[in-house]
């Protein structure tokens, strides 16, 4: 009988240390966590609102019916996606204990244009220098000078995508994400993380075709719009160079204890790559793989200056104290 109450406690001990373990894993990681939490929120409730959101436009009982420009339900879904995703982030800060925006990168811009202006000259002379090489080895060429309406429409659409765009991916993958990983791991490890989950929603980026739209269609769309990874070459090179410039935004964040650096440079480099493909064109109608396919990030030559600017930076926070 002693034996028998023996081997009981032994085990209780040991399952009660497995749970006291898993419950300090857990706490631990409860940031990385509400990470995946959110993200799988996200697009659960994209794949379920979605429909709604097409029905509410093209239904017989629309009441958006003045929105039906575009019957792709692909655009609805991105729309509930970026919808969703910024409605959550409010719910993912709340939970993480973030009570000021100044947590998530956004200090006062008082004293931080020069950062900005930093961060935009960066990313305006090295995405310049990565187009450069393409001109130079002969695999792109200059296209007739635009017209001057052509030269103005490309600048306000280049300046607003830059800001936009450079404003909702920073806050998002760097102020927050970024933020929050770092919360539970060396910032080095979630730069890393950030960046891969950075480079991987960019692919993202087929558009699926749905006749018949029911309330399921979300559900059926959302694999459809993975990227066709086997007719397109250009990709690991992209999903590298993506990686990087991610890591670099983090490294530059983490430099700085802020969000505009980085967002200068992340619209300078936005600017860089539809200027590059307003004004010129490819040789050839198969690129090769080192020069990419007019967009400079899907291709080789530009990793090695990435991963040059990284190692600088990296270099840079490891020589100076850390912010906190």
């Amino acid at each position: 009988m002693d034996a028998i109450q023996t081997a009981n406690a032994v085990c209780f001990n040991k399952n009660h240390l497995a749970r006291l373990e898993i419950k300090a894993v857990i706490q631990h990681l409860r940031h990385t966590i509400a990470i995946l939490i959110y993200v799988a929120c996200v697009f659960l409730g994209a794949a379920l609102l979605s429909p709604f959101a097409w029905k509410a436009v093209f239904s017989d009982w629309a009441f958006l019916s003045f929105l039906n420009e575009h019957d792709d339900f692909h655009r609805y879904f991105n729309r509930c996606l970026l919808g969703l995703a910024l409605l959550g982030l409010g719910v993912l800060c709340r939970f993480s204990g973030i009570k000021s925006i100044s947590e998530v990168g956004w200090a006062h811009p008082r004293e931080q244009w020069p950062r900005l202006g930093k961060g935009l000259l960066l990313g305006l002379a090295s995405l310049t220098a990565a187009a450069a090489l393409p001109l130079l080895f002969g695999t792109r060429e200059m296209v007739s000078p635009p017209e001057i309406t052509e030269w103005l429409w490309h600048l306000a659409n280049a300046i607003i995508a830059g800001i936009v765009v450079a404003l909702i991916e920073e806050t998002l993958f760097r102020g927050v994400l970024f933020g929050l990983l770092r919360r539970d791991l060396p910032w080095h490890w979630a730069a890393v993380l950030g960046s891969l989950f950075f480079a991987a929603m960019h692919f993202l980026d087929q558009k699926p075709e749905i006749d018949n739209i029911s309330w399921t269609s979300g559900f059926s769309a959302l694999p459809g719009m993975l990227h066709d990874f086997s007719n397109d070459p250009y990709w690991p090179a992209k999903f590298a160079n993506l990686t990087l410039a991610g890591s670099i935004l983090c490294a530059i964040w983490q430099q700085t204890g802020n969000l505009y650096c980085s967002i200068g440079l992340h619209a300078g480099w936005i600017f860089c790559l539809k200027t590059n493909g307003f004004i010129t064109q490819s040789t050839s109608k198969s690129p090769s793989v080192v020069w990419g396919n007019g967009q400079i990030s899907d291709g080789w030559a530009a990793t090695p200056l990435l991963a040059l600017m990284l190692f600088y930076i990296i270099r840079s926070n490891e020589e100076k104290p850390q912010p906190d």
